[in-house]
């Protein structure tokens, strides 16, 4: 998929946590963790889109310690989703894979988890669709497809575009605009050069 994986890495513990695994068999982020010795403690996405999580089932089963973690509306349209992206992409109405229920649900925003001496905190910013959020690792952003140094793509299906401009604004209100943003699709760049370049309030 032409999408970013991410994989968070403390290397004096030997853990990370992967975000958005979208390869169908995760085998780089397999053979990764496999040939630096550490274990994966979280599985999180950003939404619920195949292009963001095709990879999930696959790293479950190989690391079956690993949690799940993800926003109610995107465990509960995973199914929905990926049966329409291959239909819309691959020609094959035939095709669909079911992710089993997440381990952990957020279901507001500024919930958060205590990772080691690591505090990932989670956002909900619907819009792009309905379940996505953004994944604060430490003051580190990994929005998904919220932001993208790209136009905005909505596709129609479970996209809000009003929804979507207030995500926006709660997290140009969280946080400062020198911020690192690590997108689901593109190079990373500061909340502030995105703004300025493709934001349009």
């Amino acid at each position: 998929m032409s999408s970013n994986c991410y994989l968070v890495v403390d290397e004096a513990l030997g853990h990370c946590l992967c975000i958005d695994p979208a390869s169908e068999k995760s085998k780089r982020e397999i053979a990764y963790i496999n040939n630096k010795g550490l274990t994966l403690d979280y599985i999180i996405l950003t939404h619920e889109h195949t292009d963001h999580n095709w990879g999930v089932n696959s790293l479950r089963e190989y690391f079956p310690s690993s949690k799940l973690v993800c926003s109610e509306s995107c465990n509960n349209f995973l199914k929905k989703s990926n049966q329409a992206y291959f239909l819309f992409y691959f020609n094959d109405p035939d095709y669909c894979y079911e992710i089993a229920p997440a381990d952990i649900l957020i279901s507001q925003s500024k919930e958060k988890i205590i990772w080691f001496e690591h505090i990932i905190k989670f956002i909900l910013t619907p819009g792009h669709s309905f379940g996505s959020m953004t994944i604060d690792v430490d003051g580190t952003l990994f929005t998904g497809d919220t932001i993208i140094p790209f136009k905005p793509y909505f596709n129609g299906r479970d996209s809000n575009v009003d929804d979507w401009r207030r995500s926006i604004e709660r997290i140009n209100t969280f946080y400062s605009k020198k911020k690192a943003i690590y997108p689901g699709h593109g190079d990373c760049l500061t909340l502030n050069d995105w703004n300025e370049s493709y934001f349009t309030r």
